[in-house]
């Protein structure tokens, strides 16, 4: 990636990458998205979106506090921008400017959901399949090991539901081991329930395998896009895609609307002026760090003429007056520069 810092957040519905670059190079990030994954990515135009400055910054909050969510205010996307910014933070690949953007975003995110009463009875994904799976399930077929299935066994394992977990790679979640996606077909008919968490460019069975449960059989198909592309014949077969999922949460929904309000006000109120805070302060530290080089490189600069003067048989309390003197003097002239200039950059702004 040419960005020198980043936080990339990949979740069920949405891939963002924030980072500070300068215009010119926003056009380059698709190209190196599809060099980074060494696979054709076809991205198309009406898929993407862009913002940038405060208007940035806001969408993020936007996202952590999941009032961009497709189910609004759910709160497992709070959770997965921390864990994208960690792994940046852990992967050296987070400049100052960019942990002190998101530092902020996750306070100010703790706070809205706090005050708009967005933690209050939250609703998500996991949530919502965990109380569509009928009474009386006793096993559970789910695909995929990511977000969705990290929320979502801990809910089966409390009803004490067993589980069987596919995935792409062996993996373990909540101490359940991954099984190898070939095995789908042969399981199917021993489940009550069929959670499809995870993107695939083939469905991961036919119809044919569905035809095989000798039961009612409840399909969740949560991939983006939807991996049952077929029509499935079974009358005793029920498929849910996200869509409808969020059609039978819209009741629920109408009870948050004053919280959404309520936060997205918060947003528009705070989020200029705590980026213009962040950005201030990114500026003073650069500036710091640029007068302390400049004083420094005076010092070794006036040490060494002192050092040569000496050497030349020149008096030694001339000497030290002398080097007192440039250094306070072109100390304080730099400061003074710096200070006006930042007078003089407040001003413009």
């Amino acid at each position: 990636m040419p960005f020198e810092s980043g936080v990339f957040l990949s979740t069920c519905n949405r891939t963002e990458f924030y980072t500070f670059c300068k215009r010119a190079e926003v056009k380059n990030f698709e190209t190196s998205l599809k060099k980074a994954a060494s696979r054709k990515i076809n991205i198309r135009k009406n898929d993407q979106y862009l913002y940038t400055g405060v208007d940035a910054f806001k969408h993020l909050l936007k996202v952590m506090t999941g009032l961009d969510s497709m189910i609004v205010g759910e709160p497992d996307i709070f959770g997965q921008v921390k864990k994208a910014y960690q792994n940046s933070k852990e992967h050296s690949y987070l400049d100052k400017s960019m942990e002190n953007m998101f530092t902020s975003a996750i306070r100010l995110s703790k706070k809205i959901r706090t005050s708009a009463k967005l933690s209050r009875n939250p609703i998500s994904i996991a949530s919502v399949v965990d109380n569509e799976i009928c009474k009386g399930c006793s096993r559970v077929m789910v695909i995929g090991a990511g977000d969705i299935a990290q929320a979502l066994l801990p809910r089966l394992i409390k009803k004490n539901i067993e589980i069987s977990l596919f995935n792409r790679t062996s993996t373990e979640v909540n101490n359940i081991k991954s099984k190898s996606l070939k095995n789908i077909k042969n399981e199917i008919a021993e489940v009550d329930a069929i959670v499809i968490a995870a993107p695939s460019e083939n469905p991961f069975f036919n119809d044919e395998a569905l035809k095989k449960a000798s039961k009612r059989l409840q399909v969740f198909d949560l991939a983006i896009p939807r991996n049952i592309n077929f029509k499935i014949t079974g009358k005793d077969i029920e498929l849910l895609n996200l869509d409808e999922l969020s059609e039978k949460i819209t009741i629920n929904l109408d009870s948050r609307k004053v919280a959404v309000n309520e936060a997205q006000v918060f947003i528009d109120a705070n989020a200029e002026a705590e980026y213009s805070r962040i950005k201030g302060l990114s500026s003073l530290k650069s500036q710091q760090k640029n007068i302390k080089e400049k004083l420094r490189s005076i010092k070794e600069q006036a040490l060494e003429e002192a050092k040569h003067k000496l050497k030349s048989g020149k008096d030694i309390e001339d000497v030290l007056d002398d080097l007192a003197h440039e250094i306070n003097s072109k100390d304080l002239f730099h400061i003074s520069k710096a200070l006006e200039q930042g007078v003089q950059k407040a001003r413009k702004s």
